[in-house]
């Protein structure tokens, strides 16, 4: 960044020039239009406007592409868009408990052996304790009437298992009382991560916006400080020329020396300036290239609100993302409390199973070969812990509730409270401009007037330098008031709930 970029800054001055002219009123800040000279229906275009245009870079950065870039790098950004996705996890997690409970087993055990009675014939002990092991009636006159003609009989021990299960579960308590509120707490979970992603785009924009804005600042302020530093050289040589002429004191020669002095550390510090904001906007953006100003600071100041106070803060009540996630967390609290409440009571479900296998125990006597058995139960089932827990959990969500209802006031006063802000910081902003404006051009007819005086020795030196300070504040005021006006424009948006 050149010197000579800021030859012309003494337009710096003339800032406003370029800007849109705005007023104010009572009740909402009306839209900028450009000033126009006297009788003419064009925007005024002195060396003042060009100076400010002198900034502009073509094909470099404007506020747009940068609040493009940080937002698109911002780590903030990525996190925040994490809670969608465990929001989507959530939410499916839920639908699980909805459907019926589908298991399958596949199972190899290794079985114990087992002493199995053995009749041999002319055995009628072996018989008779076999027969006394048979409690059933019909079975006992069976085992009476064949025990003559048994020849032998043996019952093997297997002692390995391969089987292989099916089982259906449905929860009617876990499904209706206990997974569909939940399910519907997980999609609204998902509405209100959108909406905080949404917030926290607004911020990060605005964080962006801002930095460049502070990096607009610096610039411009290095450049009046430029323009002060090259009027106090240049006071400085005519005052020396003064004093070898005997029309001006040696005093006055030292004092524009020391006010030359002084303007060369501004320089430096102005310098300090423009680096620190270019390497915070270079860090927003996540890159190493520097900076430089595409954006026409000349150019009206458009997309301001219009409506008046009540109808912007029914807007950001309306609108802002951060309050309506933390409404639908509201939404989200009542549900989980609900499901909480289901987890009180006993639990009905029915179950069905299949098993496939070899040997089936369920088939006597044991046989080396794979049988099918199936089974159909219908389970009441209740623990008092579950119940107890259940009811812990559910005085945990109703405290959470209670916080959320208190957050949503709370944010509601402090939503109120910045469009306070936003708002009259844009009328503020507007009516610093306006009297930039008049201040500078007092400050530039004064100057002007007390150089003349000065070359017709009506007053000294000390009255010229007090006239070129005062033209140098008005300079910067007018600075702070041309970026003070996009930042506040910023600001209001934000408050309201829109993009910045």
């Amino acid at each position: 960044m050149s010197i000579h970029r800021y030859t012309f800054v003494v337009g710096i001055a003339g800032i406003l020039f370029g800007l849109s002219a705005t007023s104010t009123h009572a009740q909402a800040p009306p839209q900028a239009e450009p000033e126009t000279m006297p009788g003419s229906a064009e925007p005024q275009d002195d060396a003042a406007a060009r100076a400010l245009r002198s900034l502009y870079v073509p094909d470099g950065l404007t506020s747009d592409q940068a609040v493009q870039q940080v937002v698109a790098t911002s780590p903030d950004m990525k996190r925040t868009k994490a809670l969608l996705k465990e929001a989507k996890g959530g939410a499916l997690r839920a639908m699980s408990g909805l459907i019926p409970r589908l298991e399958l087993l596949a199972r190899y055990s290794r079985l114990s052996p087992v002493d199995t009675p053995v009749i041999v014939p002319g055995d009628p002990e072996a018989i008779l304790d076999l027969i006394g092991q048979v409690q059933d009636p019909i079975a006992q006159q069976l085992w009476d009437g064949l025990a003559e003609g048994l020849v032998g009989l043996d019952f093997p021990s297997l002692t390995q298992q391969w089987a292989s299960d099916a089982s259906l579960i449905y929860s009617f308590t876990d499904s209706l009382a206990e997974a569909m509120p939940a399910y519907r707490a997980a999609k609204k979970s998902k509405v209100a991560a959108q909406y905080q992603i949404r917030a926290e785009l607004n911020n990060v924009a605005f964080d962006g916006r801002q930095a460049y804005y502070e990096y607009a600042r610096a610039e411009a302020a290095l450049g009046v400080a430029n323009f002060a530093l090259e009027a106090a050289v240049s006071q400085r040589e005519e005052t020396k020329a003064l004093v070898g002429a005997g029309s001006a004191a040696r005093v006055d020669l030292l004092r524009v020396q020391a006010q030359e002095e002084a303007a060369r550390v501004a320089v430096e510090q102005a310098k300090l300036g423009v680096q620190v904001t270019a390497r915070a906007l270079q860090a927003l953006m996540h890159t190493e290239e520097l900076p430089s100003l595409g954006e026409d600071l000349s150019e009206p100041v458009t997309g301001i609100p219009t409506e008046t106070e009540q109808t912007l803060q029914e807007r950001a009540y309306e609108n802002r993302p951060d309050l309506l996630a933390l409404r639908k967390y509201v939404d989200v609290t009542r549900h989980q409390l609900k499901s909480a409440n289901g987890g009180r009571i006993p639990d009905l479900l029915v179950r069905g199973s299949a098993q496939y296998s070899n040997p089936n125990l369920r088939v006597v006597p044991q046989r080396d070969r794979f049988e099918p058995t199936w089974e159909v139960s219908a389970i009441i089932r209740w623990a008092p812990n579950d119940t107890i827990e259940a009811q812990g959990r559910s005085r945990q969500l109703q405290a959470d509730l209670e916080r959320a209802y208190a957050d949503v006031d709370l944010l509601e006063i402090a939503i109120r409270v910045e469009v306070a802000q936003g708002y009259h910081g844009m009328l503020a902003a507007q009516s610093a401009m306006q009297s930039a404006r008049l201040g500078l051009e007092a400050s530039r007819e004064g100057y002007r007037v007390t150089r003349e005086q000065l070359q017709a020795g009506i007053v000294n030196t000390t009255t010229l330098l007090q006239a070129q300070s005062e033209l140098i504040r008005a300079q910067v005021d007018v600075v702070e008031s041309a970026i003070g006006l996009r930042i506040a424009k910023a600001q209001l948006r934000r408050a309201i709930g829109e993009a910045p």
